[in-house]
């Protein structure tokens, strides 16, 4: 096996040139697919991130009918001592009491419907950063009676920090729910929609508008990783009653999220197999270049009495340290790229903000250094390599001798 590696290695490199063509060819594309691959994977990744930190979080607990009929009906109570005893799992950063409806918001002759956010502030502000969109007044607490409004809402109902809102709706069991609340602070929320109709009252101010003591609509779950989700929703399951409660996990909660990614990444597949569709053929036409090039020499091999199958050999471990080289040096080369673009995501400016704000897209594109994306990768240009190396073996087993040396 030695002789036959050795052998290889010395044919490679008696024509250098087209030994460095043919790896910078499957580098390149090798370079270009990865870095392409790498920022799918990233948007994917911060999509899901934002969706789930900005909103939904990891997992909710909710009265069982709470999801098909998001009512103030479908609230639920929970033993404080279940939640403790959830608090105890170490993948959970903490876990978010909330109490969400809708109420019509008024000031003045405007009004407008919204959406009511009841929070605990402080608990909030860890997972989705809320305080962070403050641009006028000052942040709620706890205890707070009074509320957070939204840019788009404010200006919309011409109110300002210091104004009053008011706040009318329909709450637990058909209580007339109706407050007035000056206006703390002003939110520039990141999401479109919720920036033009949402507000934020302390949870314990929404329960006394809504009547709904000691009621929520979700507990929230914030945890330390996305991967260790299905765990802790088994975990979950197992300590709360199904007759009463039901665990959501993120994926269920977005959908749409999901639907436009697998969407979106069966197109950059589509990309991808383009990509190595070119690669392929350069493979194919250096092997069948390679292989014709050298009938004269196959033969003289053959007839000094190497057999056709050792030479077949030879010919396999030349692709295949060709093919090696090339997967070494694109990753090589892709590694920097990919570093600089993961510490430095590339952030967009002018009209492509508005555009990708409109989507509810953070407008930045962030790099993914997932290592299945280099193994994949090589794995592909290894297969692409296997079938190309079919063609001269085929060639050397069936090589006429004779008719090979006339050529």
């Amino acid at each position: 096996m030695n002789t036959i590696v050795k052998i290889a290695w010395r044919n490679i490199w008696r024509n250098k040139r087209r030994t460095m063509i043919t790896v910078a060819s499957i580098m390149f594309a090798l370079f270009f697919a990865i870095i392409m691959r790498g920022f799918q994977r990233g948007s994917y990744a911060k999509m899901k991130t934002n969706a789930v930190e900005s909103y939904t979080g990891y997992l909710q607990v909710q009265n069982k009918d709470y999801w098909d009929d998001k009512t103030i009906n479908n609230t639920m109570t929970i033993d404080p001592s279940i939640v403790d005893d959830l608090s105890k799992n170490p993948e959970i950063n903490q876990i978010i009491p909330r109490l969400e409806s809708f109420a019509l918001a008024s000031s003045g002759e405007s009004t407008k419907g919204v959406a009511v956010m009841g929070i605990d502030p402080e608990k909030e502000n860890k997972m989705t950063k809320v305080k962070s969109f403050l641009k006028e007044g000052e942040f709620i607490d706890s205890e707070d009676k009074s509320i957070l409004v939204a840019q788009g809402l404010a200006i919309f109902l011409k109110v300002g920090v210091n104004d009053t809102l008011v706040l009318f709706s329909s709450g637990y069991h058909g209580a007339t729910a109706a407050g007035l609340y000056p206006i703390k602070g002003i939110l520039k929320l990141p999401t479109p929609e919720m920036n033009r109709s949402t507000v934020y009252l302390a949870v314990k101010e929404a329960q006394e508008l809504f009547s709904a003591y000691d009621r929520y609509t979700a507990l929230v779950f914030d945890l330390k990783d996305m991967d260790q989700t299905n765990a802790v929703e088994i975990d979950v399951k197992q300590k709360i009653d199904p007759q009463q409660y039901q665990v959501l996990g993120w994926e269920v909660m977005n959908k749409e999220l999901i639907q436009m990614i697998e969407t979106d990444n069966a197109g950059g597949v589509i990309m991808i197999a383009i990509l190595y569709m070119v690669i392929a053929f350069g493979i194919f036409g250096t092997v069948l270049m390679m292989t014709n090039e050298r009938i004269r020499e196959f033969s003289v091999m053959v007839a000094i009495g190497m057999q056709k199958m050792q030479l077949a050999k030879v010919v396999i471990v030349e692709l295949f340290i060709l093919t090696a080289m090339a997967v070494a040096a694109g990753i090589m080369i892709s590694l920097p790229v990919m570093f600089y673009f993961y510490y430095n995501p590339i952030e967009f400016s002018g009209d492509a903000v508005e555009v990708m704000q409109d989507f509810n897209f953070e407008p930045v594109l962030p790099m993914s250094m997932e290592g299945n994306i280099f193994v994949f990768q090589g794995i592909a240009i290894s297969i692409l390599s296997l079938i190309a190396m079919s063609y001269p073996t085929i060639k050397i087993l069936n090589l006429e001798v004779v008719k090979g040396l006339r050529t």
